[in-house]
């Protein structure tokens, strides 16, 4: 090894490399105690609010406002409804965890998880993060999220055999869904969000989303 290329092996990490590694994140996301690459599970349950991810072992606040979580909710709701006659699974929301390795549990807006993604056949009682590959992840863009960090969570999530992903971006009034980490149809307004494989028979128009939250015109007496 050349003595430039040691230097810069072996050269600590920086500010900006390490945002860089979680996806060009604002650094006021990023949680400095305990110190970044440090911190553990455990100080995952302690961290409160908001809501954080453990990403490679730093705490990194979700980017999270009222419309990305009524949005996030609105989905999960209907998700829950489509699959409760056949009893398909189980709906988790924006604060529900996902183990996905050593250092790295994440919290997607909206979660499904099958019965079958579950080691027994339904959740463990006494984990407070389920190590499953979810069936579809649902992601609601807020403002500081960056392309590169969804990217890297949608990576992560399809390398633990995630089938489906949702991204969904509230003020383009537009949603991905993917099907890898690199392979999605963009939908526009008009289009709807399909369950595919993963929730046979689930629709959801994109228009009717995103006019949840405006207050439906009364019909004149």
């Amino acid at each position: 090894m050349s003595a430039a290329l040691k230097l810069r092996h072996e050269r600590p990490e920086t500010l900006t490399d390490l945002l860089t590694r979680l996806g060009g994140v604002p650094p006021d996301r990023v949680r400095t105690k305990p110190a970044p690459g440090t911190a553990t599970e455990d100080d995952l349950l302690k961290a409160g609010k908001p809501i954080c991810e453990l990403i490679d072992g730093v705490l990194v606040e979700k980017a999270m406002g009222d419309r990305e979580s009524m949005l996030g909710t609105y989905i999960g709701s209907l998700i829950l409804q489509h699959i409760t006659p056949d009893d398909l699974g189980v709906v988790i929301g924006e604060a529900g965890y996902i183990r996905l390795g050593e250092g790295s549990v994440r919290a997607p807006d909206a979660t499904f998880i099958p019965w079958a993604a579950f080691p027994n056949g339904e959740p463990p009682e006494d984990e407070a993060y389920w190590s499953v590959a979810p069936g579809l992840i649902v992601e609601v863009l807020s403002p500081t999220n960056t392309r590169a960090e969804i990217d890297r969570k949608l990576t992560e999530f399809s390398a633990a055999g995630t089938k489906l992903a949702w991204v969904i971006d509230p003020r383009a009034k537009t949603a991905r869904a993917y099907t890898s980490a690199k392979k999605f149809k963009e939908i526009d307004e008009t289009g709807t969000l399909d369950g595919g494989k993963v929730l046979p028979g689930f629709k959801l128009p994109l228009a009717q989303l995103f006019a949840v939250g405006r207050p439906r015109k009364k019909k004149p007496k």
